[in-house]
């Protein structure tokens, strides 16, 4: 199964594709000051059966094209296992807020703690 995770932050938009749980393609893009036009100049071209997106600007995505949306929370935490199963802890320093995540087994979130900037 291919699945697109696309993730709308404050300043920048990321794409991930993945092929049965394997990094296919992946692209970073400023956010700018029409997010909607960035993401689908991203999907332009891109086959997928499943889009998941993430961050500020998650709605957005799920208005327009998005099949589900998470927290950016639980998105660290499913990443974060899926890659690094025994890791526990997850910094992200964004555009607009620092997160530190306590994860437990099989990627729950147990806790976190979030900061304006």
């Amino acid at each position: 199964m291919k699945v697109a995770g696309l993730d709308i932050g404050s300043r920048t938009i990321a794409l991930v594709t993945m092929d049965d749980g394997e990094i296919s393609f992946s692209e970073v893009v400023d956010t700018t000051f029409d997010p909607l036009e960035q993401c689908k100049r991203l999907l332009e071209n891109r086959e997928f059966d499943l889009l998941v997106a993430t961050g500020y600007g998650r709605h957005l995505a799920q208005a327009n094209f998005a099949d589900r949306v998470v927290t950016e929370i639980k998105a660290f935490a499913l990443g974060c296992y899926h890659f690094f199963p025994d890791c526990r802890t997850i910094l992200d320093i964004g555009g607009q807020d620092t997160k530190a995540i306590s994860v437990g087994p099989g990627g729950r979130v147990v806790d976190f703690q979030m900061n304006d900037r």
